[in-house]
């Protein structure tokens, strides 16, 4: 997998063109659920390893609005930060 590099500000979104990505919550059962096409868990794939890498520091984070575009519904949006 390329794992992409920091940039001076942090990680930076890079999702494949083909991702379908399905973001979603059920509140009853308290669950969060994530399902994609290969390219879009691919993509996840990489933006967690970016937050990973020893460079990065506590505080980075990658965020998508339920109305990003990068989901096939607007259910919910996804936010993913490093935290230690």
């Amino acid at each position: 997998m390329d794992v992409r590099p920091l940039d001076e500000r942090g990680p930076l979104s890079d999702w494949d063109d083909a991702t379908r990505l399905w973001v979603s919550y059920n509140e009853k059962d308290k669950l969060v659920g994530i399902e994609g096409n290969r390219a879009a868990l691919n993509s996840l794939a990489r933006h967690l390893l970016t937050l990973t890498r020893p460079e990065a520091v506590p505080g980075y984070n990658l965020s998508w609005e339920a109305e990003s575009g990068w989901f096939e519904t607007d259910e919910v949006g996804l936010h993913i930060m490093l935290a230690e």
